[in-house]
């Protein structure tokens, strides 16, 4: 594969700021270098910690002239695309509309991604994302449901669309047997929920759960790995997982449920993932349109349970794992023991949900990615053209 002369400048969360949206973009930018689609790169990360430094060209969440200031450093670093991860909890002012400010003063083509797709919106995130629509060159979707929603709830244009998978990291080589004794998991059932920890993730109804399997199989084990999420515990502080240890030993389930209270690096993450037996996402909310930790999961070849999300309801499908009730331990369960109970079911869904993921990996999302930047290099490049012969 011949290298690309792409430059591309990436506004978002950027690690070493815990964030799935920051993980997502570092992945993003790391495999369109690795397959050698874009040649430079350029980021300019959302701060919100005024302990941490800023790197230079950072942009303050809460600062409106940061924006502006983000936007002239990005005219100026000579791209050909600049890549927004949109996320409305990320960018300051009311529905996260500072961002426009950075998109209005934009010389550059932007591609925006939307990490989230409200499908009642109210008046103002409405326009918020009608605007940043408008001013986009072209904007993505992990979803096909989600680039409908952006279709009939905000009558973005059809064709602006493209639907691209979040992509995730491909273990590269299976390390089941190793895992399982590195994590003291040898002769237990595990069930793991990954990620950082709010109470969004509903993780109370899959503790709850065990209730109803625990006699059954006394030797299941349920996996919470993650640490809570910065922003929540600045504002609760660990409120949320306290609550979730007091419901633990409430239901004597102690022996049954084990945090894991840490930020972990992907390798690690991979082999508690290939440790366990299925994955449990008990969200709470319907909206999710976009999920790394279901979709890691999927790339790993596991039986995923999941409340219906918009993006589960998708992902899921065909077979790829399996639909629970909202807020419901006795549905969480139900669908445990369904797995359990027959092994032939579990196998299809497993195969299934590999299969599937093998279309997930990062190295197919960034191709896909590298074209909508390539398309919006050549839009820019016809406008520019057509521009100057209408001035003459």
């Amino acid at each position: 594969m011949s290298a690309e002369n792409l430059s591309i400048g990436y506004v978002s969360t950027y690690p070493p700021r815990a964030c799935g949206i920051a993980t997502f973009t570092r992945d993003l930018a790391q495999a369109l270098i690795v397959r050698r689609r874009v040649q430079r790169t350029v980021i300019v990360p959302i701060q919100n910690d005024p302990s941490r430094p800023s790197n230079g060209n950072g942009i303050d969440q809460y600062d409106r002239a940061s924006y502006v200031v983000g936007a002239g450093f990005l005219n100026e670093s000579n791209l050909d695309a600049v890549s927004i991860q949109h996320e409305f909890g990320i960018f300051g002012g009311q529905w996260g509309e500072y961002v426009l400010d950075l998109c209005r003063n934009l010389e550059t083509p932007f591609v925006t991604t939307f990490h989230s797709v409200i499908m009642q919106p109210n008046a103002k995130a409405l326009d918020t994302v009608r605007e940043l629509c408008r001013l986009s060159t072209n904007v993505v979707v992990t979803l096909e449901s989600a680039k409908k929603a952006l279709r009939d709830e905000y009558g973005i244009p059809i064709e602006k669309i493209r639907v691209i998978p979040h992509g995730a990291s491909i273990p590269d080589q299976k390390r089941r047997s190793y895992a399982r004794q590195r994590f003291r998991l040898r002769n237990r059932i595990v069930l793991a929920t990954t990620g950082l920890i709010n109470s969004g993730k509903g993780i109370e109804h899959a503790v709850k759960s065990l209730s109803y399997l625990v006699k059954d199989w006394p030797n299941i084990l349920y996996l919470v790995i993650g640490e809570t999420h910065p922003e929540v515990r600045k504002r609760e502080g660990e409120v949320y997982r306290n609550k979730l240890v007091g419901l633990t030993k409430r239901l004597k389930l102690e022996r049954n449920v084990r945090f894991v209270d840490e930020y972990l690096p992907e390798a690690d993450l991979s082999l508690y993932m290939q440790a366990a037996d299925i994955y449990v996402a008990p969200y709470v909310g319907r909206d999710q349109v976009s999920s790394g930790t279901i979709t890691f999961a999927l790339t790993h070849g596991k039986v995923v349970i999941s409340t219906p999300t918009v993006f589960a309801e998708e992902a899921l499908s065909n077979n790829r794992g399996l639909l629970c009730d909202f807020a419901d331990e006795y549905s969480i369960a139900k669908c445990v023991r369904r797995i359990l109970g027959d092994s032939k079911l579990r196998r299809k869904v497993e195969s299934n949900a590999f299969k599937y993921g093998q279309k997930l990996a990062w190295a197919n999302v960034a191709d896909e990615y590298a074209d909508v930047f390539r398309s919006a290099k050549r839009l820019e490049e016809t406008v520019t053209a057509t521009s100057k012969v209408s001035e003459t």
